[in-house]
């Protein structure tokens, strides 16, 4: 499961203000229930794009039996699903496709895709950015605040790649790399490098800004055991440009920075040996295709 920090303040300042009442949604306007049977031509083309090519079921009518009732959510609106289906069409499947084995994603990719309007907060200060169902089921949340993207200019939409980014595909990223070492498993000496460092449940208050990354950990939530620091390695070097990753490298110091390149060099070999992907092929590619984002008709619904 993957969670993002927010501060008290921030979170007090989210009940303050009312809560979800900015996702309040017209369910006569903007979404579609399950209830609604008839077959709409967006429908048809998400069984074209994502079913029939890789048998995943993305859903985004909502479904009381699919949401997670321990948080009070809302549906996401049509016009986002819209949007986010093609995004993550060609930032996430596209991207993949062009560097990883044949019936790479058909046999390995989350059999569902679901969406959810807002976000999903715990009592503990987190966010909930997106979770996984035993390598079946990726849930993203938040869709209704999805930025438009069309029409933007190149300096307009480096802000919203990076909210894209971290708030949406270092999720889907990281998720997809869970299932990956899931299946085949990666070298124990990976564990070895930052044995003594992890911290648990307790990830989310143990570090000062930028400790944990002198520590040897990309961000605070890969410090929490080495599963999720070996996905959250894999979802930050994908949608970081290598001036950025650098960049990462000096602020994290001579410990912080040794200790990211052993674990890098380990992922990178496992990607190579295991699933014939060479990492720095697959982040070349997001990059590439993320900068072009504002090219894209993100409101296609027709093969």
């Amino acid at each position: 499961m993957k969670n993002i920090k927010i501060t008290s303040m921030l979170l007090g300042a989210f009940l303050l203000l009312g809560g979800c009442q900015e996702d309040n949604v017209d369910k006569n306007v903007d979404v579609i229930t399950v209830d609604d049977r008839q077959q709409t031509e967006f429908d048809e083309y998400l069984k074209t794009i994502f079913t029939d090519k890789y048998n995943i079921k993305f859903i985004y009518k909502w479904d009381d039996k699919e949401s997670d009732t321990n948080y009070a959510l809302v549906p996401a609106r049509l016009s986002k699903s819209v949007q986010m289906a093609n995004i993550v069409k060609y930032l996430a499947l596209d991207a993949y496709e062009s560097v990883a084995p044949d019936d790479f994603l058909k046999k390995y990719f989350p059999k569902t895709i679901m969406l959810v309007g807002s976000a999903a907060y715990r009592n503990n200060g987190t966010m909930v950015l997106g979770t996984a169902e035993g390598g079946v089921k990726i849930t993203l949340y938040d869709v209704n605040k999805l930025n438009d993207i069309q029409g933007k200019t190149e300096e307009e939409l480096q802000p919203i790649i990076q909210r894209l980014f971290e708030f949406y595909f270092r999720t889907i990223f990281h998720e997809f790399s869970h299932i990956l070492h899931q299946t085949v498993d990666y070298t124990p000496a990976f564990q070895q490098i930052s044995e003594t460092d992890y911290v648990g449940g307790e990830w989310n208050k143990a570090w000062e800004d930028g400790e944990s990354l002198k520590k040897g950990f990309i961000s605070d939530y890969s410090s929490k055991e080495r599963n999720e620091d070996f996905v959250e390695l894999i979802a930050h070097y994908i949608t970081t440009s290598p001036e950025k990753w650098e960049e990462k490298l000096n602020a994290a110091g001579k410990e912080g920075a040794t200790k990211i390149n052993q674990k890098m060099n380990i992922i990178s070999t496992y990607m190579e040996e295991k699933w014939s992907i060479d990492i720095n092929e697959l982040r070349d590619e997001v990059l590439r295709r993320a900068a072009k984002l504002n090219e894209i008709d993100l409101n296609k619904t027709n093969a």
